[in-house]
Parts: C-alpha cells; sequence; structure tokens
C-alpha cells in the first residue's frame, strides 16, 4: 500500500485537441468581449483613463492599487502553483514560469507612481481596498475549497482584457501625463503583449480542463472576477471622484 497522494504523478491529459482548444478559446474571448461591454456600460467611471480630462486623485490610488495587488498576488499565487502541481505537473512549470515573470512589476507601478507624487511610505501606509483584500481572498478561497482553475481563469481574464483596452489607456497617459511619467505602464502592456500572456494563460488554463464540467466553470470564474473587479472600480470612484463632487454639507 502506497498513502501518498496528490503528486501529480498521472501528468492527466487535457480535454481539447489543439483545434478543439482553439474554438473553446474563441468562445471564451466572445464572452470576455460581452462582458467588456456590460463593464462599460455599468461601472462608473470604469473608462476615465481613457478620458481627456484626469483625475489625479483617482489616477494616483490606481496606482496605489495596482501595487499592493501585484504584492499580494505574488503570495496567493504561490499557492496556487502548489496547487496546481498536486493536479499537472506541466501546468504547475508553465504557471511558475509566467509567475516569475510578473511577481516584480510592482516595481514598474511604483516608478509611475513616484512620477506621480506617491512616495513608497504613502503606498506602504495606504490599506488596500475592500475589493483588492477579497480578490486575493477569493483566491485562497477557490484553491481550497473549489478548484485550481479560479486564479490562471482570473489571469487569463486580466490578460486578454489588458490587450483589449490598455493601449488606449497608456497612450492617453502619455499624451496627459508625458511619456517619461508613464514608463512602467509602458513596459508593463510591452511585456504583456509582445510575449503573448494571454495565449500562454489560455495555454496554462486547457491543460486543467478535464471534462465539460470544468469548462463551463471558467464562465462562473470570469463572472465571479469580474465582479469582485468591479467592487474596486465603484471604492475607488467613491474614494476620489465622488467625494470631491458632493455639495456643501452633504
Amino acid at each position: 500500500m502506497n498513502r501518498v497522494q496528490n503528486t501529480g504523478i498521472d501528468h492527466p491529459k487535457p480535454l481539447y485537441n489543439e483545434e478543439q482548444a482553439r474554438q473553446k478559446k474563441a468562445e471564451l474571448d466572445r464572452y470576455m468581449d460581452k462582458k467588456m461591454a456590460e463593464w462599460k456600460a455599468t461601472v462608473p467611471f470604469a473608462s476615465h483613463l481613457t478620458e481627456p480630462e484626469l483625475h489625479q486623485a483617482y489616477y494616483r490610488r490606481t496606482l496605489i492599487e495596482h501595487v499592493w495587488r501585484i504584492r499580494l498576488s505574488r503570495v496567493s499565487q504561490t499557492k496556487a502553483i502548489y496547487k496546481i502541481a498536486q493536479v499537472s505537473p506541466r501546468a504547475a512549470r508553465d504557471y511558475a514560469q509566467y509567475q516569475a515573470d510578473e511577481m516584480l512589476h510592482d516595481r514598474l507601478y511604483i516608478g509611475d507612481a513616484e512620477a506621480a507624487g506617491v512616495t513608497e511610505e504613502e503606498i506602504r501606509a495606504t490599506e488596500p481596498y475592500l475589493s483588492t483584500r477579497l480578490f486575493e481572498g477569493f483566491f485562497y478561497y477557490t484553491l481550497e475549497h473549489e478548484s485550481a482553475l479560479a486564479p490562471v481563469v482570473s489571469n487569463y481574464l486580466v490578460e486578454y482584457t489588458q490587450v483589449k483596452l490598455q493601449p488606449a489607456i497608456v497612450e492617453n497617459l502619455q499624451a496627459r501625463l508625458g511619456k517619461e511619467n508613464v514608463k512602467g505602464q509602458a513596459a508593463h502592456l510591452h511585456v504583456d503583449t509582445t510575449e503573448d500572456h494571454s495565449q500562454e494563460m489560455w495555454d496554462i488554463l486547457r491543460q486543467l480542463i478535464f471534462s465539460e464540467e470544468d469548462f463551463q466553470k471558467v464562465f462562473k470564474y470570469i463572472d465571479d472576477v469580474q465582479e469582485i473587479l468591479a467592487m474596486f472600480f465603484r471604492e475607488i470612484y467613491e474614494d476620489t471622484f465622488a467625494k470631491q463632487v458632493q455639495p456643501a454639507g452633504a
């Protein structure tokens, strides 16, 4: 009798072959396009960083939250690697390589934050929004009680939407603030696009889909992640822009 379990020893075969995987990815991408349209229509100020007038407090707080999200994620995502390794060693290896690339990208945002007048001390003194803490908590919960799919789906969603939305944001910020002051975000976008992180995430995600039920879970995790991220946009809107437009005595 051998009591050892959860070693990924079987190297399970993904459900979909190459052609099927292309079709399934296209299905997911169409779904995310629809979700982005819903997002734009329902989430306040979600497209602000592409607008001509830049709200400085909103922008600075966005940078602070990006830094916190990366710093907290490098802990939660290491747990994801540990959980994935128990199921699919190859997917764990690929995901570890992706996380190695992303793990220190808080330094990119810190440079832009400093250019916007935000110090490292201010970042350290600023508690992350509830949405950011729930975002990380969501990964711990799903990894412990549901599936290792959730954090990979989240990164797939983020990388896919980055390619769609971030170029216009970076271009607008460069026009408003100067290219020298947005170097970190431009560098981050360059890495995401040249290394095709969206496809990379799908290639990893595909290795963790072993049934049609797993594939349907991906849609539900997309919904979950987008709802939590929408909470962040509502929080930052209320904390910055909405505070400044309230009438006196409100």
